[in-house]
């Protein structure tokens, strides 16, 4: 291959050949199965031979752009396009220019365009997006779970620290406090527990003063009475009943005299 094609556009489309060394300072084409020695591998790799023994192998393999192509049914020396249909020749300038051209780019767009819209596609798209938006419910509902957790987690500690800090306040404020200065800090509660100590003690004099009295007076009727029928006694009751009739009869001469 001289120079000139060398700088040809696509002239190298399918790049350099596969080497395998097989020993004895031999090495064989992975692509073509031709032997050669070491030192002939550069020349081999841009002969004519190796680049069509390329051009079959990446139609035979279907490997871009070649999977564009089927071999002619008559001629070695040319391929089909599936695209266009038209007949090319078997060289990688040839097949560069036809891939690049309008006739092959307007075919390859309009079959993209059917591609993308046909019930397959369409189904294929559709699957797609239910996919991702299932794929985002389910994220949603993931990042609300955990931001929920998050929440109640912050409220629970909060909740914890009111009640460390000042949980008691509310109950505190429904009881009355003194001011500052005049709470019973240094209160014994000794004047409270004597003053109730010596009220019991004057309640307690005042009825045993009360019971004294009644005894007393008790003892001073028993007494009078036991006088009373003593002095009976040693009267007798003929002194008594002679002294009721002398009284009568001065109270009836009294009364004739006044009359």
């Amino acid at each position: 291959m001289g120079k000139n094609e060398q700088g040809k556009e696509g002239s190298f489309l399918l790049g350099d050949p596969t080497f395998v060394e097989i020993g004895g300072g031999r090495w064989r084409c992975v692509e073509t199965g031709q032997e050669m020695p070491e030192k002939e591998k550069e020349s081999y790799s841009k002969s004519r031979a190796c680049r069509v023994g390329l051009i079959d192998a990446a139609v035979a393999k279907k490997k871009p752009p070649l999977n564009a192509f089927d071999p002619h049914p008559v001629s070695k020396s040319q391929l089909i396009c599936k695209m266009t249909g038209d007949t090319v020749n078997k060289t990688e300038e040839q097949i560069w220019k036809h891939i690049n051209g309008r006739r092959f780019q307007n075919k390859l767009e309009k079959m993209e365009l059917e591609a993308n819209t046909s019930p397959a596609a369409e189904a294929k798209k559709e699957k797609k997006k239910s996919k991702e938006l299932l794929e985002s419910k389910k994220s949603d509902a993931k990042n609300q779970k955990k931001d929920k957790k998050k929440k109640n987690k912050e409220t629970y500690s909060k909740d914890n620290m009111d009640i460390i800090n000042g949980g008691d306040k509310e109950e505190e404020s429904d009881f009355w406090m003194p001011p500052v200065g005049e709470r019973w800090d240094f209160d014994d509660g000794k004047d409270r527990w004597e003053s109730c100590e010596s009220t019991h003690l004057t309640d307690d004099s005042d009825n045993d003063s009360a019971k004294s009295a009644d005894d007393k007076e008790d003892f001073e009727s028993n007494e009078l009475t036991t006088r009373t029928k003593r002095l009976a006694i040693a009267v007798g009751p003929s002194s008594f009943a002679s002294r009721k009739k002398k009284a009568k009869k001065a109270s009836q001469a009294e009364q004739c005299e006044s009359s």
